[in-house]
């Protein structure tokens, strides 16, 4: 039987899907690795620098495979941390010029390799999503220019980071200033209070967050507003 029963449950908004983006050193693997029990899935290299479990991954079929074994083998890891997520639509797009034994995508006729891409990527989103662990994307960024004003944003394609967004719960950014290492929520799905959080590791770590959790007294505030 599927169906729950027809009754008010406790609700858990625990967050456990974060974006973590920003400029090279400004503290964002950092920061991924101050979550429970982390698995680094590294492209660049990086995480040969620290003591964290990793693998380094060279194409988009390892990606998958390792997806498959934490989903399937018995191990003690509790976040997934996904650095660079860039690489990884990169290398989706390899596999698939691949796949039609092409150079460029754009050599796939009707468009069917940018909607290959599309489909696959928006269900490795949903499969990471459901995952029983925090999964951690991490970007690095870029400026861009808007009416003589500079902006940042992450470095991840547009259509892509929006839909690894929608599956995310916060957006975090990084930033050294200084001595200082800034770690700033940039958007939120929840107006998280302390007594939402149910595992108390994350609380520890979003209370470092600027921006993530409120005071009873803000989200009052807030709300009136």
């Amino acid at each position: 039987m599927l169906l729950p029963e027809n009754k008010l449950k406790e609700k858990d908004i625990t967050p456990k899907n974060f974006f973590i983006w920003g400029q090279s050193m400004s503290g964002k693997t950092y920061l991924a690795r101050s979550f429970p029990n982390p698995l680094i899935i590294n492209t660049d290299g990086n995480a040969l620098k620290v003591d964290t479990p990793s693998i380094i991954i060279a194409d988009f079929k390892e990606f998958v495979q390792i997806i498959k074994e934490l989903e399937e083998v018995k191990h003690t890891f509790e976040t997934i941390v996904i650095d660079l997520v860039d690489d990884i639509k990169l290398m989706l797009f390899k596999y698939v010029c691949d796949k039609y034994k092409v150079d460029d995508i754009g050599e796939v006729a009707y468009g069917k390799g940018y909607r290959d891409v599309n489909t696959i990527w928006q269900n490795i989103m949903i499969k990471l999503s459901q995952l029983p662990f925090n999964i951690i994307f991490i970007s690095h960024i870029v400026e861009y220019t808007e009416n003589n004003v500079t902006y940042e944003k992450p470095s991840l394609e547009q259509k892509y980071y929006n839909m690894c967004m929608g599956r995310c719960d916060i957006n975090i950014k990084c930033r050294k200033v200084g001595n200082n290492f800034l770690q700033i929520c940039e958007s939120k799905r929840e107006r998280y209070k302390d007594t939402d959080v149910k595992d108390k590791k994350i609380l520890n770590i979003l209370k470092g967050i600027t921006g993530v959790i409120e005071t009873e007294g803000q989200a009052t505030l807030k709300k009136i507003k």
